[in-house]
């Protein structure tokens, strides 16, 4: 019966890892020196970003709820001072991959075509 017990636990254990949601990046408007509230009116067009790291993938996801009609993307490593990549993503949704980038942390860019940027941090595991 322990037996049993052990492998529900590893497989419950196993599909919440496999299905967890995203991380939430906090991003902050880099010169109204607001910090993630679209409330704000210099913050119209602030995107939600996230960072999804399941077994499968390893991506980014932009949210824009369509406030333009894309995105400029860049990731660059604090520790090497270095941009890893650019990108540029609809405005609306997009996802993208970031599995070649290093485990580590990592600052993201975010800039609209209106000129509002954005920026947070996350983790890569």
């Amino acid at each position: 019966m322990k037996k049993y017990f052990i492998l529900f636990l590893m497989i419950t254990y196993s599909s919440l890892y496999a299905f967890s949601a995203p991380e939430k990046i906090v991003l902050s408007n880099q010169g109204a020196g607001v910090i993630d509230d679209r409330s704000h009116p210099l913050n119209f067009d602030m995107p939600d970003a996230f960072y999804n790291h399941d077994e499968k993938t390893q991506d980014i996801i932009i949210d824009g709820n369509g406030a333009v009609s894309y995105y400029d993307v860049e990731i660059s490593s604090p520790v090497t001072n270095t941009v890893e990549l650019t990108t540029q993503v609809n405005g609306t949704y997009d996802t993208f991959d970031i599995s070649s980038l290093a485990a580590g942390p990592h600052v993201i860019t975010i800039e609209s075509p209106s000129g509002n940027i954005y920026e947070g941090a996350f983790t890569k595991y």
